[in-house]
C-alpha cells in the first residue's frame, strides 16, 4: 500500500451554482475536472482539490465539535489579497493580523465553511 498525496477535500452545498461562482470567480480558482451528468466539480486550490458537490449541509447546531475546523490558502500578500476580497464584498470575522511570525485573515464561503488566509516566512512547505 502506498498513500500518494492528498487528492480532494469534499464539501457540501446547499447553493451549487452559489458555491462553485464563489470558488471559481471570487477566489479565482480554475476547475480541475468534473463529473459527467452531475452536479459535482473539482476545483483546483494549488496542491489539492475541492469536491464540490449539491447536497444539505448540516445545520451549525449538527456539526460536531471536531473534524474539519478550516481550509488555509497560502498567499504572497495577506493585506492586498485580503482588500481583494473585500473589493468583491467576502466578509472577513478575523481582520489580518500578526500571531508570531504569521499573518493571518479569518473569513467564510457561502455555506459558513471557515477560510484563512495565511502567510508565513517559517511555516512554509516549498
Amino acid at each position: 500500500m502506498a498513500i500518494l498525496r492528498s487528492h480532494h477535500i469534499a464539501l457540501k452545498t446547499p447553493d451549487y451554482p452559489r458555491a462553485k461562482a464563489f470558488y471559481t470567480e471570487v477566489l479565482g480558482f480554475p476547475i480541475a475536472g468534473s463529473i459527467p451528468d452531475k452536479d459535482i466539480v473539482f476545483i483546483d486550490i494549488g496542491g489539492t482539490t475541492i469536491e464540490l458537490m449539491e447536497g444539505p449541509a448540516p445545520t451549525c447546531a449538527e456539526k460536531p465539535g471536531c473534524g474539519l475546523m478550516h481550509l488555509a490558502f497560502e498567499v504572497d500578500d495577506v493585506d492586498a489579497t485580503y482588500a481583494e476580497l473585500k473589493a468583491k464584498g467576502v466578509t472577513f470575522f478575523v481582520e489580518p493580523k500578526c500571531v508570531g511570525d504569521i499573518r493571518l485573515a479569518f473569513f467564510r464561503d457561502p455555506d459558513g465553511n471557515e477560510l484563512e488566509l495565511f502567510r508565513s516566512p517559517t511555516i512554509t512547505w516549498k
